[in-house]
């Protein structure tokens, strides 16, 4: 009887434990996850002061018509022109026929000028037999001169007409995209109006105000920040202008964007990152590698073990995607920069670059 009682307490002691909930046995150990990295490294970089900047083109003109007279065609804005294309036209009949009349008496005066010449030869003739005098033949020789002079006149005449009818289109100076019209059609147009503004949309640059403080720190050539609507990016310093001005106590600066990014709107607002103290060598993360959290920011580090670390860092200058940070982070560590979402400490880890 006994023996029997133990029987059936071993038998429910075994079935409690197979009824016991998954979460009560001891769970496996999570699979590796798949992460990207980025090596730490050792920047020359400097505390960034940042100054509102604007897109601009290297090329933007008001076009002004050369020629009075009024206007038959103007391109629309944001036409696009080659240089030399037509920007916009004027009437050029009167020209044109002011343009006959001094091509017609361009030929009367050729037809008086070879008659003059036969003259002055005939009297010159005589006067070798001694049948005419020398007045008569310094007169036909006067005569044959002053048409010479009156031909050239008409011809320049004539020139200068032919001249104005070519400027009667306005020119596309460079490349560009019309911004504006500033004469309508039927308007009339005279030499320096504007007719319309054409901007250069492929040769843009940003240009930024600088205080004159930190122009020590600058030099053309070296690589600063920018935030262009939003977007970050990179640039160029590519001219300083070395004049301030004396109120506002600032001075110009020109960075070049960089070739293949978003076709950037002429007159977007710009933050540029210039330095404002001198360059130190300091320990650089890239600024995917961050995790912002309301305890502070930190990251995650492979170990020799590809395991994940977390590490508490304290961010400093930041140029283009890479930052500064201070912690126990160095020179190489392995910075996980794809994949930290779900990642806990301890974590085995598997390197997969094209984890996104």
């Amino acid at each position: 009887m006994t023996r029997c009682i133990a029987h059936q307490i071993a038998a429910a002691l075994l079935i409690g434990t197979l009824a016991l909930p998954a979460s009560a046995q001891q769970a496996p150990p999570p699979p590796a996850a798949k992460v990207k990295v980025e090596m730490a490294s050792l920047r020359q970089m400097a505390p960034v002061l940042q100054v509102p900047g604007s897109v601009m083109s290297r090329q933007d003109a008001d076009v002004a018509a050369e020629v009075s007279g009024r206007v038959t065609w103007v391109a629309e804005a944001g036409t696009k022109l080659a240089a030399g294309e037509a920007l916009a036209r004027v009437d050029d009949r009167l020209l044109r026929l002011e343009l006959r009349q001094y091509e017609a008496q361009i030929k009367s005066l050729q037809s008086q000028l070879a008659f003059q010449e036969r003259e002055l030869e005939r009297q010159r003739q005589l006067a070798e037999r001694g049948t005419a005098t020398i007045v008569k033949l310094e007169e036909a020789n006067s005569r044959r001169d002053v048409l010479a002079q009156d031909l050239i006149r008409a011809q320049a005449s004539r020139d200068r007409t032919a001249l104005e009818i070519e400027r009667t289109v306005v020119k596309a100076p460079f490349a560009g995209q019309v911004a504006e019209r500033m004469l309508e059609v039927g308007e009339f147009s005279a030499p320096g109006v504007k007719v319309a503004r054409l901007v250069a949309v492929d040769q843009i640059e940003v240009r930024a105000q600088a205080p004159v403080s930190i122009a020590r720190h600058l030099s053309e050539g070296i690589s600063v920040s920018l935030d262009i609507e939003g977007q970050p990016t990179q640039g160029k310093v590519t001219r300083i202008i070395g004049i301030g001005e004396a109120q506002s106590r600032t001075f110009q600066v020109r960075v070049a964007l960089p070739r293949g990014e978003a076709n950037w709107i002429v007159g977007s607002a710009v933050k540029v990152g210039l330095p404002s103290a001198t360059a130190e060598q300091v320990v650089a993360v890239h600024r995917d590698a961050l995790v912002l959290r309301g305890d502070g920011t930190w990251l995650f580090r492979v170990n020799a073990q590809n395991k994940a670390e977390r590490v508490a860092v304290k961010t400093g200058t930041s140029i283009g995607d890479w930052v500064q940070v201070t912690g126990d982070i160095r020179d190489g560590d392995r910075t996980i920069v794809r994949g930290a979402e779900r990642l806990r400490e301890g974590q085995e880890v598997e390197l997969d670059p094209k984890v996104s």
